[in-house]
């Protein structure tokens, strides 16, 4: 898989009939290796319900670690983060099966330097004396290019990479591995003479790497040795070849990325979209409660009561005179209602609040006017403006909220009168709120 793309239709046959899942993340494994990282994620997201229905599942590991490699790349910290906390405590993890999955040096990137070392170390204590030179060159290699040249463990890493590569007869592609981490060391050292000859003997064989990352590293090395020492003979050959790989990647990692959030994105709409018919459903049967429960406390009511009349209802509404037990009753009633928050509620009207308070609309609407300084439809639109507010700042989701999604959650029907009551009560509008708070 590494070079020349050699058996990897054969091998990704046999593995399907083995495991199918398991010839998926091989698959992926060569596609991101090679740079098309536009394919990888079509073919990463087909795995993502699998692997998601146990997540303390080797599968949903491996697409955990594959995924984190891909935000790595293409530089999605924020997603990048959230792996990280998937994988902290794996169990998998602990056991050096990262490595297994590992592309390149760079793929240890999304852990901490203890993780990476801890790894590392683990599959170099196990891979020893099981035949298994392949994973120990390229773990021994890796760990070296971690703790840097200067680093003792890092010397006796590299050198028994070297030495399995000499007593193994190695393919080229982890000679070119091992030479190119030490033609770097040469040029660190300003010896760009050994560099160079190093890594000539390799111009030619380099080109069938189907390590994208490894191919870039190389060429960029040979240019820059080659400078250094005045071949100037092929320099601009290896420097367009370079610079057209590095344009091709880039290319693809762009295409890529605006793939990835995109599809991030989408995820997000549809998951909010999930949360708001819940909500939604939710107020329904609530709702529906409210009214039933309404329509059976007036229907005992109006039975056992036809014949009373309540002495507080009996003052001519006309004359505003409302005795001071009425008007205390009425205040008591209003600061539960605010507490309980019913004022999100789209169908909250006056009508209706006086009847649940056991008054008529006329004191209601009277001592909303004295006691609030508004008007009915006033005094609930400052109320749901205020709820709403108060949300956005408390709970930093909120402020990633479409403005349509805020109004309709406090109640308003109407996302144009939510907008000229807000700046009313703000002073600005909902979407340079949210913006002067996203700032």
């Amino acid at each position: 898989m590494q070079y020349e793309n050699r058996n990897v239709e054969e091998l990704l046959k046999y593995y399907s009939k083995i495991s199918p899942y398991e010839s998926k993340i091989l698959n992926i494994k060569f596609l991101f290796l090679k740079g098309d990282y536009e394919e990888a994620l079509t073919e990463l997201f087909s795995l993502k319900n699998i692997a998601e229905v146990d997540k303390d599942s080797e599968k949903f590991f491996q697409y955990q670690c594959l995924y984190g490699q891909v935000c790595q790349t293409l530089g999605l910290k924020t997603e990048l983060a959230v792996v990280r906390k998937n994988l902290k405590d794996s169990k998998y993890l602990k056991g050096g099966a990262f490595a297994e999955l590992a592309l390149d040096n760079s793929s240890f990137e999304i852990f901490t330097l203890d993780e990476r070392l801890a790894i590392l170390r683990s599959v170099i204590k196990n891979d020893k004396g099981k035949n298994n030179d392949a994973s120990l060159i390229q773990a021994n290699i890796w760990l070296a290019e971690i703790l840097g040249k200067d680093n003792q463990e890092s010397k006796i890493a590299l050198d028994s990479a070297l030495s399995l590569i000499n007593k193994s007869d190695s393919d080229i592609y982890y000679k070119i591995l091992a030479d190119n981490y030490i033609a770097k060391i040469y040029l660190k050292r300003n010896n760009a003479r050994a560099a160079f000859d190093l890594l000539k003997k390799y111009q030619n064989s380099a080109v069938y790497l189907s390590n994208a990352g490894l191919k870039v590293d190389f060429f960029k090395n040979l240019a820059i040795s080659s400078a250094s020492v005045g071949e100037f003979a092929n320099l601009d050959h290896i420097n367009r070849y370079y610079f057209k790989i590095v344009e091709d990647q880039n290319a693809k990692r762009a295409v890529a990325r605006a793939k990835l959030v995109n599809h991030i994105n989408k995820a997000n709409e549809e998951k909010l979209e999930s949360q708001n018919d819940l909500f939604r459903n939710i107020c329904i049967v609530i709702f529906l409660f409210l009214i039933c429960a309404i329509a059976i406390y007036y229907f005992y009511r109006i039975k056992k009561k036809r014949a009373e009349v309540s002495v507080t209802e009996e003052e001519d509404p006309k004359s505003f005179v409302i005795p001071d037990k009425t008007e205390k009753r009425i205040l008591s009633k209003l600061e539960e209602f605010e507490k309980s928050q019913k004022y999100i509620q789209k169908k909250v009207s006056l009508k209706m609040l006086a009847q649940q308070f056991d008054t008529n609309p006329t004191y209601l609407s009277e001592i909303i006017n004295k006691h609030k300084n508004s008007n009915f439809n006033s005094y609930i639109n400052n109320l749901r403006i205020d709820y709403i507010v108060d949300k956005i700042n408390e709970n930093l989701e909120y402020r990633k909220y479409k403005v349509s999604y805020l109004a309709d959650e406090c109640g308003f029907s109407s996302h144009s009168l939510f907008t000229t009551v807000f700046k009313s009560r703000m002073n600005v509008s909902p979407t340079e709120f949210l913006q002067k708070l996203n700032e």
